[in-house]
């Protein structure tokens, strides 16, 4: 029988990883990672792209199931918009339960484009730090990337999944996370499931 719904709510969709969590009092992200379900099939995604597959996987009544029907793990429905894995692994020799948070990917609210975002420049203010958000464009000069042996700096891209923006962070021309966004207009750019971090923070508009 296939499960599409938990007491009403839909599984149908994308989900993002936010965090995981092993029981030791601290957050862990491994990276990019995205769940797509659509009936009872489940695709497991670690390429921004989504054009190759991790795994193929199957939703059974509360669980997950590999190709070959064996236990992958158990799921939750939190809320509409949070669904929680439970995974049976190991960390230093020892049995830990990896509490893995999805967040589900809702289309960004927003008017304006892609090419509209990038030209705009945002400044988060956390704990007195500013943290700016200036797409394509790298912050370092020639010297500083020769000094530290570096080919590329850090840079921040808008990127894009169906409807959801998402800024991404590269450095050294690598991805290092990419956080979909909630909300962004000429003002404001708002995120949601910052990894290891609050559910929510927002940037605003800096001339």
């Amino acid at each position: 029988m296939i499960h599409n719904s938990v007491n009403g709510q839909n599984l149908i969709g994308k989900w993002i990883l936010k965090d995981i969590d092993s029981g030791n009092g601290k957050k862990g992200y491994p990276g990019f990672q995205l769940l797509e379900i659509n009936d009872s099939i489940l695709k497991f995604h670690t390429d921004f792209s989504l054009e190759k597959q991790a795994a193929n996987l199957k939703i059974s009544e509360n669980e997950i199931l590999t190709s070959a029907s064996k236990k992958f793990a158990k799921y939750k429905m939190i809320n509409n918009n949070h669904l929680k894995l439970l995974i049976n692994g190991k960390t230093n020799d020892k049995d830990v339960l990896f509490e893995c948070d999805f967040y589900r990917l809702e289309p960004t609210i927003t008017t304006l484009k892609k090419e509209d975002i990038e030209k705009l420049t945002f400044v988060l203010t956390e704990n007195g730090r500013e943290s700016y958000f200036v797409f394509n464009k790298e912050l370092w000069d020639k010297e500083h990337l020769r000094m530290f042996k570096r080919k590329e700096d850090e840079k921040k891209m808008i990127e894009q999944i169906d409807s959801t923006f998402f800024v991404s962070m590269y450095f050294d021309g690598k991805r290092d996370g990419s956080i979909p966004i909630k909300e962004v207009t000429t003002e404001f750019l708002k995120l949601y499931a910052i990894p290891t971090g609050p559910m929510q923070m927002t940037a605003y508009r800096k001339e």
